[in-house]
């Protein structure tokens, strides 16, 4: 039952954000921002949540589960419905920074629960079918936000999804429950203590998922848009932008559906989290390769599957690999660490991508996103030689799957 309420608040919490990304590359005009200010909207939430993860994590650590994370889907909906009210570039980028606020506390807060409700025999396939349940959930809003848009308009369609973002609020108010209680894991860590549990065990797993952020988070959902407008244009092929860019993300997700609990119990039932992790990354590589290299809608599709393949593989993996390393008392501080690595690559991401975009082009900016790939590759055969990424599944401790 945890795992469903995580993956059902947080999808309908995401609404307003993965409009934005689905819609503004194709219709900033209608936000009242110019193409110039794209990037800069699609990460700044993501810079404020370079400190607000780690503060998070702590905040998540001295009281509990429950309150950080109903208070995170909370902002969720004040900023969706600052999306629908601004008319221009100052109120959005107020409205994004919002929601920042509000994804650091709902993400910090998924990373610690799911922690808090599994063990190391069972961690990768939870993780797995929380990424397969939320990603349904992203299928939809794809789907019906790219096809709202093109109907109703950008304003419309965020005006439905407003009160649906607080419904999500609703569900987890009503279902989730405290799965940590404050000081239960021993004595109260200090706000350093807190910092140093993100140590050097965890710098793999968190450049690794610097890396993959910054590609599929950054540069990927950046510029897919604009992508899919030039090989339209060059084809001559006339479609609805914000509809066709949104199917291709919901296809995007569909796979993850498919793929993350594959991954979650290959890593569990091998316990060789390193090893899941590397495949996942040489799928992301191949992936890139094909958008930097291929010509034609075709192309497009090819390289966005197998981009999200290679997440749905990588992700799962990582995220047990991390919580293997992590003791209990600190792990909403050191989830807090995860999170803002993951945020630093999605906020450095769109920029560097709609940069090069807007100079040497997009098959840089996808070339420069298989070297991160290649370079995550790297680092995960490196801790795996080290000896890390591998757990003993433990005799006779069995938790009930949520």
């Amino acid at each position: 039952m945890t795992v469903v309420s995580l993956a059902v608040a947080t999808s309908l919490a995401l609404l307003g954000d993965l409009t934005l990304y689905t819609a503004l590359p194709v219709h900033h005009e209608a936000a009242g921002i110019p193409l110039a200010a794209l990037g800069v909207i699609l990460s700044v939430h993501r810079f404020i949540r370079l400190a607000a993860n780690p503060i998070g994590g702590l905040v998540y650590d001295r009281l509990g589960r429950r309150r950080p994370f109903l208070a995170g889907l909370a902002l969720a909906t004040l900023a969706t419905s600052g999306y629908l009210l601004a008319g221009s570039f100052w109120p959005l980028l107020a409205s994004r920074l919002v929601w920042g606020l509000a994804f650091s506390l709902i993400s910090v807060g998924t990373l610690a629960i799911l922690l808090d409700v599994t063990t190391p025999a069972n961690r990768g396939r939870t993780v797995g079918a929380y990424h397969a349940l939320g990603n349904v959930g992203r299928v939809a809003v794809y789907l019906a936000g790219g096809w709202l848009v093109d109907v109703l308009g950008y304003r419309r369609t965020l005006a439905v999804f407003v009160p649906l973002t607080a419904l999500g609020g609703v569900v987890a108010w009503g279902t989730l429950r405290e799965t940590h209680l404050p000081g239960a894991g021993g004595e109260q860590t200090s706000f350093l203590a807190g910092l140093r549990a993100v140590e050097r065990r965890l710098a793999i797993p968190a450049a690794v998922g610097f890396a993959t952020f910054f590609t599929g988070n950054g540069v990927l959902m950046a510029t897919l848009g604009l992508h899919l407008k030039h090989e339209t244009a060059a084809s001559g092929t006339l479609v609805p932008l914000a509809a066709l860019t949104g199917t291709l993300l919901a296809a995007r997700q569909a796979v993850a559906t498919l793929a993350a609990p594959v991954a979650g119990r290959l890593a569990d039932r091998h316990g060789d989290r390193a090893a899941v992790v590397a495949v996942g990354a040489a799928i992301g590589v191949v992936g890139f390769g094909a958008l930097t290299a291929g010509h034609g809608l075709e192309a497009v599709v090819l390289g966005v599957l197998l981009v999200a393949l290679g997440e749905s593989v990588l992700l799962p993996a990582l995220t047990a690999w991390a919580g293997d390393l992590t003791p209990p008392e600190v792990r909403g501080a050191a989830m807090g660490g995860l999170a803002a690595a993951n945020d630093l690559g999605g906020a450095t991401g769109p920029l560097a991508g709609i940069a090069l975009a807007g100079g040497a082009g997009l098959r840089a900016a996808y070339g420069l996103a298989a070297l991160f790939a290649l370079a995550s590759l790297a680092l995960a055969l490196v801790g795996r030689a080290a000896g890390g990424g591998r757990t003993e599944r433990p005799r006779g401790e069995a938790r009930t799957p949520p």
